[in-house]
């Protein structure tokens, strides 16, 4: 769940693969996050999270847009927003990883967060 940090900063924390994978939104331009919260976004806010992956203690820092937006609970998917990943070397540390993690997983049809 995303918390607020120091500074406007969000945490995420990823416990799971099956939590990353409901999570990532493969067909966005560059790939996208979604982070379960209760915080109000809007559709291009820039935004700045430290998201912590399955099976690491490590904080990766990641700037992004909101692309997505469920504003409330519902048919099983969290309130929330997906942040595009951004194209910074940041950015393309936390995609590759993401995509390490879920390899052979990203094309299937389980539903995630999002769809």
């Amino acid at each position: 769940m995303a918390m607020p940090g120091r500074g406007g900063i969000l945490t995420c924390h990823m416990e799971d693969i099956e939590t990353l994978y409901a999570s990532y939104l493969s067909f966005v331009n560059n790939g996208a996050l979604f982070i379960p919260s209760d915080r109000v976004q809007k559709l291009g806010d820039e935004v700045f999270i430290a998201v912590t992956l399955p099976n690491s203690s490590e904080r990766l820092p990641m700037n992004g847009k909101v692309v997505w937006i469920n504003s409330k609970a519902q048919s099983g998917r969290p309130a929330g927003f997906a942040v595009q990943i951004g194209t910074d070397i940041a950015g393309q540390r936390v995609k590759n990883e993401v995509e390490r993690l879920l390899a052979g997983k990203i094309d299937s049809l389980q539903s995630t967060y999002t769809m």
